[in-house]
């Protein structure tokens, strides 16, 4: 069983620095030098530090939505290599970050529409829906006129029907 993890001061100061800047609360731990499983006690038994925490997660949400509005608004450089060795760089850009805050920003221009299904009652009587096979269609078609048909330009299903003996094809 694991040491129980010491608190102090210095190390807390790192572990919510460390959430400020974006990082996730398992790298914090390991750059405090805390346990996770420790911090999330604290935070559930010290008011003042879970305070700290969510608000060390909120500066980080603030930092990393600056990020990804700069990704998709101006992009980022990235270096062009030719025979290993850079030769220049090219302009990207994120454009799923873009989109994503243009979905937050503009929700009602930018998000899918999720249209709720209404409880629809089922029909009173039976319905009959008939499905259409054109290819067989065609190939009847062609047959009545007397066309010679090539079977290996017929589809597999219909092939597969004309090779049934007559006590399968009822069925």
């Amino acid at each position: 069983m694991p040491q129980p993890t010491t608190r102090s001061v210095s190390a807390d100061a790192v572990f919510l620095t460390a959430l400020e800047n974006g990082h996730a609360v398992r790298t914090a731990c390991r750059m405090a030098g805390y346990a996770p499983r420790s911090v999330y006690r604290w935070r559930g038994g010290d008011a003042e530090f879970a305070f700290r925490w969510a608000t060390a997660v909120d500066m980080a949400g603030d930092l990393l939505e600056g990020e990804a509005d700069r990704r998709g608004r101006d992009g980022y450089d990235v270096p062009v290599f030719h025979r290993g060795e850079v030769c220049g760089s090219k302009r990207m850009y994120a454009n799923g970050l873009l989109l994503a805050r243009l979905k937050a920003i503009r929700p009602a221009q930018y998000r899918e529409s999720r249209a709720v299904a209404a409880a629809v009652a089922p029909p009173a009587h039976a319905v009959t829906v008939n499905l259409r096979d054109f290819a067989l269609e065609d190939l009847v078609r062609r047959l009545m006129r007397g066309e010679a048909v090539d079977r290996t330009t017929l589809p597999l299903r219909i092939q597969r029907l004309i090779d049934q003996p007559d006590s399968e094809a009822g069925h």
